[in-house]
């Protein structure tokens, strides 16, 4: 199986966040909604088996 790098989801994450206008708040739901979108357009496996729940990181600069 496949593994979404950490360094696309933040990119994704950041470009729906701007989109949405920049609403503080609500950064795990970008991250979230950015890893699962890639993970649809890869076909990685985010079963429950494989998935675990982390916070996502914190990048200065972006969705802090």
């Amino acid at each position: 199986m496949q593994t979404i790098d950490q360094e696309k989801i933040r990119d994704r994450a950041y470009q729906l966040w701007d989109r949405a206008g920049q609403p503080e708040g609500r950064e795990q739901e970008f991250w979230y909604d950015a890893e699962r979108e890639l993970a649809e357009a890869d076909e990685v496996d985010v079963s429950d088996e494989t998935s675990k729940v982390d916070m996502p990181p914190v990048v200065p600069g972006r969705l802090s």
